[in-house]
């Protein structure tokens, strides 16, 4: 359905906060915050009003420019309300506490109208319907946030940080310019839904080219490994720009690949490929947190490995419930950063001894529970696709491991009262979110992964489980101290990747 009259409510969107940039930048500090917060208010108050847009009247397709052969458009689906409403709230949040933050900065201006500029950059990106304007916006996005990472600029580590981050995001831009250029060439157009209609009617040829340079910005932007060392190393920003970036910025990689999940179906080889990408990075970024002292860098690394664990969703074809796991970690992750002082002097997690028993029981348990809960969803819901059984494996093994920790650690009739109640409700809502993922209207992978890609995935979680449980003789064995030290230095990746930038761009 096209309706042109939606698009004045849904200009403002991303409107607002791109004007409020502008006329910050030469108004006092009360007067900037207070543009800056009017105009996320009501970005995200249209944002919910577009929710009903989409409940009432279907998606729907705007014309941004209708004259010339290549229209531009904006879309509003589901996927761009949910994103809309999530990214101008997380907006709003953060430029609230920012002011306070930077209560007495002399460079508030600037700060408040970078971050209007960002987070209306961010909003024309999700709202896109046009490939072409998702890249502009792509690159705005960018660049607006490399100047929010030099607003302490008599920083040495920031300078650098914010120089690794902008060679590594030029790179996904280029990769994201070439796919432009060649989905041009090959289909004529820009506008996602022919794009969409051509790929599903078999016009292929030079898609698999396409879906790699695609594959390649959203590894980049999304802080895969090994080009995630930029992310740690940013952590002399301001605390509200590690928030914004690491609860809404970061998920752009994901983004793509789910606004673009109907070109990624027709070729698997992308997916798979991403699919074993995400986990590395998965249990890459989960053991290298657990060495972090500081709370901000092992808040970086849990973001690269929640980004793997995306990556890893949407490689297997679970397109719905990886849209789920962006919102449900932005909110987690910017309530983190923004509580991040709340945590000095807290007692930190130590790891306990699991008793064998705790581990076999849980283990029972989560076959139980998971096998079950599937074969019930597959009964009650048959015309629904569930995503791939692979994704049951991580579902399993946290159960296990936290009912053995229970056990271990109050006793087993302790466990049986509190953690039995809680891995059930956990497994319920953990499956009914994965039979509401398949409901979006997104591509649909219809074959299963090959066997080399299902090795890799459960060998990655099955290893990390390995290493929770045994975490706690670490300590006492010379492999676990040696371990320790270079899980520490993030297995030296950033350093090598230092040095590279040292040669390409001299400090000072």
């Amino acid at each position: 359905m096209e309706l042109i009259s939606v698009l004045l409510p849904l200009l403002p969107v991303p409107l607002l906060p791109l004007l409020a940039g502008v006329l910050c930048r030469r108004s006092p500090e009360r007067l900037a915050g207070s543009l800056a917060v009017f105009a996320a208010l009501f970005s995200l108050l249209i944002s919910i009003a577009l929710v009903g847009v989409v409940l009432i009247a279907g998606p729907t397709k705007a014309r941004l420019i209708t004259w010339g052969p290549q229209p531009i458009s904006l879309l509003l689906d589901g996927v761009a309300v949910t994103m809309a409403v999530l990214v101008s709230f997380l907006g709003l949040s953060v430029i609230r506490f920012s002011r306070r933050y930077l209560f007495g900065d002399p460079r508030q201006p600037q700060f408040y109208s970078w971050m209007s500029l960002t987070l209306g950059a961010v909003l024309a990106l999700v709202l896109s319907g046009n490939l072409l304007l998702i890249w502009v916006s792509w690159v705005a996005m960018s660049l607006s946030l490399h100047r929010l990472l030099l607003h302490f600029p008599q920083r040495t580590g920031a300078v650098f940080s914010a120089r690794k981050k902008f060679v590594v995001s030029r790179l996904g831009d280029f990769c994201l310019l070439a796919a432009v250029v060649l989905v041009h060439r090959q289909y004529g157009t820009w506008e996602l839904d022919a794009l969409f209609k051509a790929a599903l009617a078999g016009q292929t040829d030079g898609l698999p080219l396409i879906c790699g340079l695609l594959t390649a910005c959203a590894a980049l932007k999304s802080a895969q490994f090994p080009f995630h060392s930029w992310l740690p190393d940013t952590m002399e920003t301001p605390t509200p720009v590690s928030a914004f970036m690491h609860a809404g910025i970061i998920n752009a990689g994901g983004f793509l690949v789910i606004r673009l999940s109907p070109l990624f179906v027709q070729v698997p080889g992308s997916l798979w490929a991403l699919a074993i990408i995400g986990s590395l990075t998965a249990g890459f970024g989960a053991v290298v947190m657990l060495a972090q002292p500081t709370v901000k860098r092992a808040l970086a690394y849990s973001t690269i490995a929640q980004m793997g664990f995306m990556m890893l969703e949407c490689g297997l074809g679970a397109f719905g419930l990886a849209l789920i796991h962006i919102v449900a970690h932005s909110l987690y992750k910017a309530h983190a950063f923004l509580h991040a002082g709340s945590s000095i002097g807290s007692s930190p997690r130590t790891a306990i001894a699991l008793k064998t028993s705790g581990l076999a029981a849980g283990a029972l348990v989560s076959v139980v529970l998971v096998g079950g809960g599937l074969a019930f969803l597959e009964w009650a819901f048959p015309t629904v696709a569930l995503p791939s059984g692979l994704l049951a494996i991580p579902l399993g093994l946290a159960i296990t491991y936290g009912l053995a920790r229970i056990a271990s650690g109050a006793g087993a009739r302790r466990a049986f009262h509190r953690g039995l109640p809680a891995a059930v409700g956990f497994t319920a809502l953990a499956l009914l979110l994965h039979a509401a993922s398949a409901r979006f209207p997104l591509g649909k992978l219809l074959s299963e992964p090959p066997w080399p890609v299902a090795f890799v995935v459960a060998v990655v979680f099955v290893g990390l489980f390995l290493f929770q449980v045994l975490l706690w003789r670490f300590r006492s064995l010379p492999f676990g101290r040696w371990f320790y030290v270079h899980a520490l230095n993030g297995f030296y990746v950033g350093t090598y990747a230092n040095r590279v930038l040292s040669r390409l761009w001299p400090k000072f």
